[in-house]
């Protein structure tokens, strides 16, 4: 079995009063693509922050290849597009990829192989991209520093079939290049096709994590959707799936 890259343990978080993550608990192997699921409020991005050093949890522990994460290891390792990836727009995609380059340590070179691998003209101004241009360079920014680790918060959001497709393909892509992949979604077909297993989240708790086919087993369909619905619509914690890691 490969190794683990991201462990997450017992991790909580509330704003207020209001708890968002509850002793959330997950593991996150090394060369895998990782889909992260669950309705709108969740707490999927907190989750994604949290691990990211951008929110802190009052409780629990994230481990970076069996050590505590440092911010120097998300620094080095990690590339991440936000859920609504706003770069500036008048520029051009080589010039912010030149001047992130400058200040991550990458080459020219580098820059300009990117612009090919992900399809991006490098004169044209970003506001002239269509939505799944723009989101294609922000893959490309996530993975300009060629990371061990890459989290999307719903990297396919408003895209049409066609640029959704753009950027499964990419994943896929950069995940055979041996990157490991962690990201959230709303689509289910999108996550069957590519993901080498799941965490499901309902209410800042961990429903479900392994296999989509275990899952399915476990509700008994060959539906990942008809699954999904069951587990999200459960009322309480009493027959959740166990977690599988």
């Amino acid at each position: 079995m490969a190794e683990s890259i991201i462990e997450v343990g017992n991790l909580s978080k509330t704003f207020g009063k209001f708890p968002v993550l509850k002793d959330i608990s997950l593991t996150v192997f090394e060369g895998e693509i990782f889909g992260l699921l669950g309705l709108n409020g969740a707490g999927k991005t907190t989750l994604i922050k949290s691990i990211l050093h951008l929110i802190k949890p009052q409780k629990g522990e994230i481990k970076y290849k069996g050590k505590p994460l440092l911010p120097l290891h998300i620094y080095k390792e990690f590339g991440y597009l936000p859920e609504r990836f706003m770069p500036p727009l008048e520029t051009t995609a080589k010039e912010l990829l030149e001047f992130l380059g400058m200040s991550l340590g990458a080459n020219l070179l580098t820059v300009s192989f990117l612009l090919e691998k992900f399809n991006l003209g490098g004169k044209k101004k970003i506001k002239y991209y269509s939505r799944g241009m723009v989101q294609r360079l922000g893959l490309c920014c996530a993975f300009l520093k060629r990371p061990e680790v890459i989290i999307l918060d719903e990297p396919t959001l408003g895209l049409d079939p066609l640029g959704q497709r753009d950027i499964i393909k990419l994943l896929l892509d950069i995940n055979r290049e041996g990157t490991t992949i962690f990201f959230s979604s709303h689509n289910l077909l999108q996550v069957e096709r590519i993901c080498h297993r799941i965490a499901i989240m309902k209410k800042g708790e961990i429903m479900f994590c392994g296999k989509i086919d275990e899952f399915k087993a476990f509700h008994t369909t060959e539906s990942f959707e008809e699954a999904f619905l069951k587990e999200t619509s459960h009322s309480n914690n009493e027959d959740n799936c166990p977690n599988i890691f």
